[in-house]
């Protein structure tokens, strides 16, 4: 089975770096208000800043966060589980292109620093439903309600990783941890 699978909060603690990079940003360039809205994503009225705001953040700490993030808990053994099964284990990520010049080689030396195992990397700023038909995955795994809905719409089943800002959806089969991912797999074959 071929499986794609997203990387920022899905494989990667991305979303708790960002605050803590966005915390020293607030307090250095703006106010230092802090959180106004918790709940919100990619933070589009997550803190009291512009459009300007955001950019200027995103320009000045992204690759950082990138290159220094955690893997989320028991991704590297259910990977590797996932592979020796004869899965094959796709990631796909479009992170920003507009304020990161080589996401391909960003991700690849991340994953491989992380000992994370797969057989491909999509990494770009095209929207991950353009790979369903060429890449013919299987099985796609994300953090965001948008890219599952129009991966599903490609017939493709997908499963939502949970997340503060995804939890009122439930129109996709939910997992919360990688051991979870593990056994409701082998619970579908």
């Amino acid at each position: 089975m071929r499986i794609a699978v997203d990387i920022d909060d899905t494989i990667a603690n991305t979303n708790e770096l960002l605050l803590v990079y966005a915390d020293k940003y607030d307090k250095l360039y703006k106010e230092g208000k802090g959180i106004i809205d918790k709940d919100c994503y990619k933070f589009n009225g997550m803190y009291d800043w512009t459009e300007e705001d955001r950019n200027h953040f995103l320009e000045t700490y992204m690759v950082e966060v990138f290159e220094k993030v955690d893997v989320k808990e028991h991704v590297r053994e259910v990977i590797k589980k996932l592979r020796m099964d004869g899965n094959e284990i796709i990631f796909i990520t479009t992170r920003d292109g507009a304020f990161i010049d080589d996401s391909y080689t960003l991700t690849k030396t991340w994953l491989d620093r992380n000992n994370i195992e797969y057989d491909m990397i999509v990494a770009g700023d095209k929207r991950k439903s353009d790979y369903a038909d060429t890449l013919a995955f299987d099985l796609f795994i994300d953090d965001s309600i948008k890219n599952c809905t129009k991966v599903n719409e490609k017939g493709v089943e997908c499963w939502l990783f949970d997340t503060i800002y995804n939890r009122d959806c439930h129109d996709f089969k939910r997992v919360s941890n990688w051991l979870e991912v593990y056994d409701s797999f082998n619970s579908m074959l």
